[in-house]
């Protein structure tokens, strides 16, 4: 689990790349959630206090911890929203928020109150109302020097999650300890078959080749790259299409598309924090 410190570099990382306070939370939600009530506060304190540090605006503008919003507007009357920012409270459940389209308001799965659409965790209760925590938002640490980690990375102990997007079937697979390139498609009862058979996905339907795409690891530059093999309905990454036998580096969070059929990729590594 990450420490608070951990987290609150990870926080001011993310805020430097541009991402607004309410998306950085959103993303470290999942480890905000698994600290204890102390260290919550604290990462709270600290947040508020870098918020108050880059907001023009006077630090007696950011309301206390618990206090619902008042006014037409949550982000013209705090420095960050102040929803955000109340996690001292363990979320009860995992339940979806509710979203009102008239009011363009949440409402809190637990306590019932209210909260503006942009807000990560209700002001009363702390319950997380956007639930996003799976294998994709995992914040990957770099063990040797704390910081994070790049979404190309992929180690010699690194294992590669293919989530398959309607059915949720997951492959596992550590492509650097073939010997070969890992190859996938669909088998068609003869005696070739992929490495990783997709033909229980309803493959052949969905315009899946025999031998549609290729992974390979790259020792030096520790990334995976994908090749399309020429397939009959094209490999898509991110939605881009990829020309036959051209590579491209695999990155943790991608979304492949085979023909019509729709894969997530996540990485996992030895001693990273999950979402």
């Amino acid at each position: 689990m990450a420490t608070t410190q951990q987290l609150f570099e990870t926080y001011m990382h993310l805020r430097a790349e541009g991402k607004d306070a309410t998306a950085a939370l959103q993303q470290l939600r999942s480890q905000i959630e698994q600290l204890g009530a102390a260290d919550r506060s604290e990462l709270v304190k600290r947040v508020r206090e870098y918020e108050a540090s880059r907001s023009p605006k006077p630090a007696n503008n950011i309301k206390p911890i618990g206090t619902a919003s008042t006014g037409t507007s949550s982000a013209a009357t705090t420095a960050m929203p102040a929803a955000s920012t109340a996690v001292e409270a363990k979320p009860a459940a995992e339940a979806p928020a509710a979203v009102d389209p008239k009011k363009t308001t949440i409402t809190c799965p637990n306590c019932k109150k209210q909260n503006s659409p942009n807000e990560v965790f209700c002001y009363s209760c702390g319950t997380a109302l956007q639930n996003s925590s799976s294998i994709f938002a995992t914040t990957r640490f770099n063990d040797a020097t704390g910081g994070i980690l790049d979404s190309s990375f992929f180690g010699p102990d690194s294992t590669l999650v293919l989530v398959m997007r309607d059915t949720k079937q997951t492959y596992r697979i550590q492509p650097q300890h073939q010997q070969h390139e890992v190859v996938i498609g669909r088998s068609d009862g003869g005696t070739m078959k992929p490495d990783i058979d997709l033909a229980d996905q309803n493959a052949g339907q969905l315009g899946v080749s025999r031998l549609h795409l290729s992974l390979k690891y790259n020792v030096q530059q520790q990334t995976l790259s994908v090749t399309d093999l020429n397939s009959s309905n094209g490999t898509f990454v991110n939605g881009q299409r990829l020309y036959g036998q051209e590579v491209r580096v695999l990155r943790h969070g991608d979304e492949l598309r085979l023909g019509r059929l729709v894969v997530r990729v996540a990485f996992n590594h030895p001693g990273e924090v999950k979402g």
